[in-house]
């Protein structure tokens, strides 16, 4: 039996995509969270399908519990990525 490293259930997440199983060796650190975080946007110019709803919900759930567990990744957002509006708006620069 494997000894999770996050609270949040990814089991049937990591049987439908295994090459997310790599989060878990990741979990903890800003390439974690920005990892995450682009696996909820689109980076393909409108051609990426998207996640079945459960899984965007697990995806998304694993996004809040790193920030909930290691808020000082949270903002840690690429400046020159303006998909989610602008950053100076939100306090970050």
């Amino acid at each position: 039996m494997t000894t999770r490293v996050t609270e949040t259930s990814t089991e049937k997440l990591y049987e439908r995509f295994p090459h997310l199983r790599k989060i878990d060796g990741m979990w903890g650190t800003a390439e974690c969270r920005k990892f995450i975080f682009l696996l909820m946007t689109d980076t393909r110019g409108g051609a990426r399908q998207g996640f079945p709803p459960e899984h965007a919900g697990t995806i998304m759930s694993l996004l809040m519990e790193h920030d909930r567990r290691f808020p000082q990744f949270e903002n840690d957002v690429g400046h020159h990525d303006t998909r989610w509006g602008d950053l100076s708006r939100r306090g970050i620069r």
